[in-house]
């Protein structure tokens, strides 16, 4: 393990649960925002009902990808 990788951790090892709990969440928000501009991007346009679907459709791809990496069908 690297210096920065150590120092990270001990960061993360000093926050509350809470504070750990938030920064997750935030990360997860980030992402789906960039997955959402990736949608917009790809489709000029786009109605709010339809990037809607489309972000569904994408997370269901996605969670079904990963049952597939862990060895699940």
């Amino acid at each position: 393990m690297t210096q920065s990788e150590m120092k990270q951790l001990e960061m993360l090892r000093a926050k509350t649960p809470e504070q750990r709990f938030t920064m997750m969440a935030d990360l997860i928000g980030a992402q789906f925002d960039a997955m959402k501009s990736g949608i917009k991007f790809q489709n000029p346009g786009i109605t709010k009902k339809e990037m809607e679907r489309l972000f569904k459709v994408r997370m269901i791809r996605l969670y079904q990808s990963g049952n597939d990496w862990h060895g699940k069908k």
